[in-house]
């Protein structure tokens, strides 16, 4: 089992029908159009890199974290007082010994609780300030980073590597099913699952992919894809222009463009939604400061000397354009 941020997926499996009838053909075009998505740190003629499919999801964890640890220590307090005040009536009724195990049961309930909201802290704060994924049109790998030092870095070439749209559960609560890329590394047998990374926009799709709108929240997903593929099929020459490249390090401004990606047009293709818009811009403008945040805790992802190597040490030459 791995956790690609909050989402787990199973490992040391086969893959299964769906997901075999969803691979992408790296070597035919998925869309029509190609486009960056707001994805990309840095492009030159050796590598493309963008970040993985949770970057925008940063400050979500630490939200979490803000509201519900300082409300299970508030429960905590209130279960040990009841543990440790006994009242005349409990003791005329000898209800007290019972009553106060069942306090401190829930005070150690509560506690758990913490720790969850802790470790939920930590999958945005001190961790680090984002995780790409780089495409290397020359050795045609793909690197995804996990972690600095050895072992941190998930290698797997291009043509053998398994691309196909993830679409998870439905969750009403967040406005459907969350859709994002994903690839699998195979085994030498090609049919067994030993690793996985995302990578890409990440969208949510309120609607069945066979509808309307969802064929259209489901194609940025395919166009971002494209951007990439064109990339390392045909190379930068066959892209758009980027529009606006992601910054490496914590920029506020940056972090309110990820999360007001693609609002103001909802705005904009219909006139009806832009009160909505108004409205939900109060809580995505919080959820924007949230991951400057959580970009400010954490530390500098380094890619290893053999990869840079791979790339043709240009790393400083794309951060540079970025």
């Amino acid at each position: 089992m791995a956790f690609d941020h909050m989402t787990r997926v199973a490992l040391n499996r086969p893959i299964d029908e769906d997901e075999a009838a969803r691979r992408i053909d790296v070597h035919q075009p998925i869309a029509d159009e190609a486009a960056d998505a707001y994805t990309v740190f840095g492009m030159n003629d050796v590598y493309l890199e963008v970040c993985n499919a949770s970057y925008s999801q940063v400050g979500w964890c630490l939200l979490a974290f803000l509201i519900g640890f300082p409300a299970f220590v508030f429960f905590i307090v209130v279960a040990i007082q009841g543990a440790v005040e006994v009242t005349p009536a409990m003791v005329r009724s000898g209800d007290q010994g019972a009553f106060s195990i069942g306090m401190w049961i829930l005070a150690a309930v509560g506690v758990l609780c913490c720790a969850f909201t802790v470790v939920l802290l930590l999958r945005d704060c001190f961790n680090y300030r984002h995780k790409a994924v780089r495409f290397n049109r020359q050795t045609r790998m793909v690197y995804a980073f996990r972690h600095n030092g050895p072992g941190g870095v998930v290698a797997v070439p291009w043509d053998k590597a398994f691309f196909f749209v993830h679409r998870l559960p439905s969750n009403p609560t967040f406005g459907g099913a969350p859709t994002l890329m994903r690839c699998f590394v195979l085994d030498d047998s090609g049919k067994k699952i030993i690793d996985t990374f995302s990578f890409g926009v990440r969208t949510v799709n309120g609607a069945k992919e066979s509808t309307r709108y969802g064929k259209q929240v489901l194609y940025q997903i395919q166009a971002n894809f494209e951007f990439i593929r064109r990339y390392m099929e045909s190379g930068p020459a066959s892209l758009p222009p980027v529009k606006k490249y992601l910054p490496r390090g914590p920029s506020l401004r940056a972090s309110m463009s990820v999360w007001f990606y693609g609002l103001r047009d909802i705005g904009g293709v219909n006139p009806a939604l832009r009160l909505f818009t108004i409205v939900l811009s109060v809580p995505v403008f919080a959820l924007a400061v949230l991951h400057y945040v959580a970009q400010l805790t954490s530390r500098e992802p380094v890619w290893p000397a053999d990869v840079e190597a791979a790339c043709g040490n240009t790393a400083s030459q794309s951060l540079a354009q970025a």
